[in-house]
């Protein structure tokens, strides 16, 4: 393998690596990490799965999640059965909206405990009702973030 190519596929393991702590699996974080560095930007099916020597089903399975979750998307050429997939703007917007949805499962369950405390320890309690209070905060500004994201990606 030339240098060149070996260093591309080390940036992809690498960037899949990243995307992985996004919540993507191993093969959804590496296809969008070789969306970011390939050219042509868009790929075909069977391109992916020569890449990364993987099961065609193992490939499918994760463009099909890429795709609902509008990641990526694919567009076709006149004449030419095969779709081409391509990554889109979406990815930070449908992260944050995930972590947008673990706050508030968090905010939830942290008003679940702060009910359960006894009055003898409202300095504990205290505390917790700050995280609750930071959460919110968060939402917020990650909710105006996903507006401008949405608003620029119109």
């Amino acid at each position: 393998m030339e240098e060149s190519g070996k260093k591309s596929r080390e940036m992809v393991e690498e960037a899949g690596k990243l995307f992985e702590k996004f919540g993507l699996t191993p093969m959804q974080g590496r296809i969008v990490a070789y969306f970011t560095i390939s050219d042509p930007p868009e790929k075909t099916f069977e391109e992916l799965v020569e890449y990364f020597k993987a099961s065609k089903s193992s490939v499918s399975n994760s463009l099909n999640f890429l795709l609902s979750n509008k990641i990526i998307d694919y567009k076709t050429f006149v004449a030419d059965r095969k779709r081409y997939f391509f990554i889109t703007d979406s990815f930070f917007r449908v992260y944050f909206e995930k972590v947008l949805e673990n706050v508030s499962e968090f905010k939830e369950l942290t008003l679940k405990t702060v009910s359960l405390r006894t009055p003898h320890h409202p300095e504990a309690s205290a505390v917790i009702l700050k995280w609750i209070e930071n959460a919110n905060l968060f939402q917020d500004t990650i909710g105006k973030a996903i507006a401008q994201l949405m608003k620029e990606s119109v």
